[in-house]
C-alpha cells in the first residue's frame, strides 16, 4: 500500500480477523512489511490481451489490431 493513503484515522485491529476495522490493511500493510511480488506464472502476460470469450466474440467480433 502506498504510505497512510488508505487511513482513515480509526485503527483498531480485529486480531480475529487480522485486519483494521477503519481502512481494512493488515497489520503487516499497515507496518509497512513488504510482500513478495507473485511468481511469474500468476502475473498477467503483458505482450498479449486476452481473447475475447466465444459467446462475446460471436456477438461483437474479435475486433481489430
Amino acid at each position: 500500500m502506498s504510505g497512510d493513503a488508505l487511513c482513515v484515522g480509526v485503527c483498531m485491529i480485529d486480531w480475529d480477523a487480522g485486519v483494521c476495522l477503519g481502512c481494512g490493511r493488515t497489520a503487516d500493510e499497515i507496518n509497512g512489511v513488504p510482500t513478495p511480488p507473485p511468481p511469474p506464472a500468476l502475473q498477467p502476460a503483458a505482450s498479449a490481451p486476452a481473447p475475447l470469450p466465444a459467446n462475446v466474440a460471436a456477438q461483437v467480433g474479435e475486433g481489430s489490431d
